[in-house]
């Protein structure tokens, strides 16, 4: 088997990476695994922890918090395995999955990410992988997550490998030759949408984006799409129009604007999210 090297981002999060990393190690030996932990400036103690707890763990720590792309990109530098899988730190192992996901991702050259099946903790199906992003399947994907009937009929009836548009960052693997042949992720995405433009990256190169049923992961975080904190708000839409400014057409990105501006004029009334909303107004007609 290729060696696969496992990526981990923290960021103040050393109580969901400290059950990630107890999950892997229970299904997965350590030395037959080249795991980095890259800490995104954390401010919980957490390197010294993982350092401590985990010694066959590399842990790299930023100097400062530059985004999640950016930290897996310092991650890659550090890899020493032909295929990386980026794993978040809220992602429990049910089982030996890394030579099982490798094994998807080799069984064709053209194979560019593989994603595994994402459950919640509850065991619930998990929606990690959809159509490029436009205003019409944006909507449409929140439908789903929202509504319990959608999300279900979402689920794959087969454990077949499928062909999609992307799949999600929560856990995907590629080709270290074709990540770094694609420049890695986008650092001016700070947080959301840096995973879904690779996956665009790797469509428009002619490779396939595949999502497989039959790997399972949890994912801890598959709920938390709903209300955010004015800060991630903010970095949400900030990524968002640059996927649009740098993959749509002239029109959806008017259109995208259009659709933000309306949102959140209609909460102007609210005196908590004005400064939310004025941040948001002054990002809408600057060119990410």
């Amino acid at each position: 088997m290729s060696i696969v090297s496992i990526i981990i981002v923290n960021y103040n999060g050393i109580a969901y990476t400290r059950m990630c990393l107890e999950s892997l190690f229970r299904y997965h030996s350590a030395d037959m695994l080249d795991v980095i932990v890259v800490d995104n400036h954390s401010q919980d103690g957490s390197v010294e922890t993982l350092k401590k707890e985990f010694p066959a763990v590399n842990v790299e720590a930023m100097t400062k918090n530059n985004g999640f792309g950016c930290a897996n990109n310092e991650g890659v530098k550090k890899a020493k395995g032909e295929i990386l899988f980026f794993v978040n730190n809220d992602t429990l192992f049910l089982e030996e999955t890394v030579s099982a996901l490798s094994s998807h991702l080799i069984a064709d050259p053209k194979n560019g990410i593989v994603g595994p099946t994402l459950l919640n903790e509850d065991r619930t199906f998990q929606l990690s992988f959809g159509d490029f992003p436009s205003i019409l399947s944006e909507f449409r994907m929140k439908r789903k997550m929202a509504d319990p009937k959608l999300l279900r009929n979402a689920a794959p009836k087969t454990s077949d490998d499928r062909k999609v548009n992307w799949v999600t960052g929560a856990a995907f693997m590629i080709r270290k030759s074709l990540y770094e042949s694609l420049g890695g992720f986008d650092e001016r995405y700070f947080l959301y949408f840096e995973d879904i433009d690779l996956n665009r990256r790797v469509h428009t190169a002619r490779y396939h984006n595949v999502y497989c049923p039959s790997v399972r992961l949890i994912h801890l975080g598959g709920r938390s799409y709903g209300a955010m904190n004015p800060a991630v708000a903010f970095e949400y839409r900030r990524s968002q129009l640059h996927y649009y400014d740098t993959h749509a057409s002239f029109a959806e990105r008017i259109l995208i604007r259009t659709y933000i501006a309306l949102k959140y004029s209609a909460m102007i009334l609210k005196p908590k999210e004005r400064p939310l909303i004025s941040r948001i107004m002054k990002l809408l007609w600057t060119k990410q």
